[in-house]
């Protein structure tokens, strides 16, 4: 391997692909470094400053000896910049401010680390060293360096030192892509009108987290006039579909200052210019957007941004009628066999139209991603009946080998990658045959001894569900599994499913009778407190394994007897099994309402009983005592 500087290395590429952005980088370049600024930044002051401080007593030694050095490139792996980025850029001011470093010697290292260094970590010191001294030369190694979706940030936090920082920044962002162009976008101000156009029509379109890049393009102060002054034309309609498409997937469209104008001006003229799949999706996002039921009232309430309960309703039945329109299901199945736009959007597009595909159609989808995450809700959570045996054939073709051959492993969530993706569809796939009662034991055998754990654990309770149908060859291979098994949770349901005890403190089983707590729910019902459930230690929660999920309805029962807690309420499932109690910190409020024959029912917001204590929503039944009204709440003050 030839010895190069990444700075060279660049170049040398750009020289043999000098479009732009670039396309020899990885379309996830920088997701480490732009994810945490932008979303996890959680260290304390004290230390970010802490780290600055050191990191800069290794600078100045590293000027005068105009090199890196060992313990430089120490502290650069453990503590990337990263993690203190903006503290270290303040303190590196105040040295030169205060004459505590040589400006021609930190200069002069700055070009180094930035030009020379192979080491990823020292060209990013280097690009930030660089930004105090702003000169046609630096403004280029910027540039060059900048346009590289790793290193955008470092060019985006040291051109903060440049006499027109935001022009700089618009220069990245017409240049970059990924993580890149979304750090650039973020302290961009469009104050020029090329600017506001450019952003209107390019800003939004991005490799990597479209949805967030739109929604800053809506957010952008500067852009309210803008939007109030557009006309849309055929040349710039779908520029907002795509804005308004990805920006409403996760944000209510009535949110955004110039919401309403912007989706009064598009619906005028959608009949005139739609004809693609995203400007399908940009209708489908809005319809999302307005209330799902009938308001309660006949007061027209201006809401945020100019908003009212009518607006919503006229809003939503042009959207509605344009949804229902035959030809849009033919653009979807064009976009199917041709896709361009994220999957989500195309599985929106398909819910709100109510088709439901044949498996081979979402082939070409599937071939970008063959563990793609939102066709695997799609399939198995949304339409496991239409999908079941599609998916299990599907997987049978092209689950990795490793999937099922590698050891079995103790695996933490914070571990879990895209790597795993595989795995997570076995998951539900082995949850989607249990709850279909589709017994498919060869399979369930081999996935006893997977490599995730959560393989290993649906493999249980599937089994579990099919105890009378077992083959002879299913206690051997629980066995095998038994000796490989390395978490001690699922050891223990493997020898529950053999019908063995495990070595230890023996676990409550109980059962109550719970006729007269049977609730059904409404959605006038209402939430009175989120808690948990205390005591699950206490209790053999593998007697209901694999029978109680999330959003499943659980019942409370009153102990009044309880001598440690007069005001103890037992949670239990649907048949009665106690689970434990609501939290002692949260029982009062509850405990007086169904004191007083109010109806309460708990919802489990977990997704396991035996991680902790489990939380659970606890609600107060209000059905309508008739059609078309509304039963007065009492209030609950009155009940405390």
């Amino acid at each position: 391997m030839t010895e190069e500087s990444i700075y060279k290395y660049i170049n040398k590429m750009l020289a043999e692909n000098p479009e732009l952005p670039y396309v020899f980088q990885n379309p996830s370049a920088g997701w480490r470094d732009v994810s945490y600024v932008l979303w996890e930044d959680d260290l304390p002051f004290f230390l970010k400053e802490k780290l600055a401080m050191e990191l800069m007593e290794q600078i100045v030694i590293c000027t005068k000896r105009q090199s890196s050095t060992k313990k430089l490139r120490r502290v650069l792996v453990r503590k990337p910049i990263f993690l203190y980025l903006t503290k270290l850029n303040s303190r590196m001011k105040l040295y030169l401010s205060e004459k505590l470093i040589d400006e021609k010697q930190l200069y002069s290292l700055g070009i180094k680390l930035a030009t020379q260094s192979m080491i990823e970590e020292e060209v990013k010191l280097g690009m930030l060293i660089l930004g105090f001294f702003e000169n046609d030369i630096v403004r280029q190694i910027m540039k060059t360096l900048g346009s590289h979706s790793e290193l955008t940030l470092y060019a985006v936090e040291a051109s903060k030192n440049f006499r027109n920082h935001n022009e700089f920044l618009f220069e990245l962002l017409q240049n970059t892509c990924g993580f890149g162009k979304l750090v650039a976008l973020t302290l961009f101000e469009p104050v020029k009108p090329e600017q506001k156009k450019w952003l209107f029509e390019q800003g939004a379109i991005n490799d990597v987290v479209p949805n967030l890049s739109a929604i800053m393009c809506l957010e952008k102060t500067d852009m309210v006039v803008f939007y109030q002054n557009l006309t849309l034309i055929r040349e710039n309609f779908s520029q907002l579909s795509y804005l308004l498409a990805y920006a409403l997937e996760y944000n209510n469209i009535k949110r955004f200052e110039q919401s309403l104008v912007l989706v009064e001006k598009y619906l005028q003229v959608f009949s005139t210019y739609a004809k693609s799949f995203l400007d399908l999706a940009g209708v489908v996002m809005i319809k999302k957007s307005m209330f799902s039921y009938e308001p309660q009232y006949d007061e027209d309430i201006v809401q945020e941004n100019g908003w009212s309960n009518n607006k919503e309703k006229q809003i939503s039945n042009i959207c509605q009628g344009i949804i229902k329109q035959p030809k849009w299901k033919n653009i979807v199945l064009q976009e199917l066999s041709r896709p361009q736009e994220q999957t989500s959007l195309i599985v929106s597009a398909l819910e709100k139209l109510k088709m439901v595909p044949s498996f081979m159609e979402f082939i070409p989808l599937l071939q970008r991603d063959l563990f793609d995450m939102d066709l695997l809700k799609y399939f198995l959570i949304e339409h496991p009946q239409a999908y079941l045996r599609d998916v299990l054939t599907y997987l049978h073709y092209v689950l990795p080998q490793k999937v099922l051959s590698e050891e079995p492993q103790k695996i933490a969530e914070d571990e879990v990658g895209d790597e795993y993706k595989p795995d997570i569809w076995l998951v539900f796939l082995l949850k989607a045959l249990r709850q279909a009662r589709k017994n498919e034991e060869a399979l369930f055998i081999c996935c006893l001894t997977a490599r995730f754990p959560d393989v290993r654990r649906e493999t249980i309770q599937a089994l579990r569900v099919f105890k009378t149908e077992w083959s002879a060859e299913v206690i051997p291979a629980l066995e095998q599994a038994y000796e490989q098994e390395p978490v001690k949770s699922i050891r223990k349901r493997l020898l529950r499913l053999m019908g063995r005890k495990s070595k230890g403190q023996e676990k409550e089983q109980r059962y109550l009778d719970v006729s007269e707590n049977k609730v059904t729910p409404s959605p006038f019902d209402l939430c009175i407190l989120e808690t948990k459930i205390a005591g699950t230690f206490f209790r053999d929660l593998l007697v209901v394994e694999g029978q109680v999920e999330t959003g499943d309805i659980l019942y409370l029962v009153r102990e009044p007897e309880n001598k440690y807690d007069p005001k103890a309420i037992m949670v239990t499932t649907e048949d009665g099994y106690v689970l434990g109690y609501v939290s002692k910190a949260d029982n009062k409020m509850p405990a007086s309402l169904l004191d007083d024959g109010e109806k309460l029912y708990a919802v489990l917001l977990s997704d396991n009983l035996e991680q902790g204590k489990p939380e659970i929503k606890i609600m107060l039944s209000k059905k309508p005592q008739q059609v078309g009204k509304i039963i007065q709440l009492p209030s609950l003050s009155d009940k405390m």
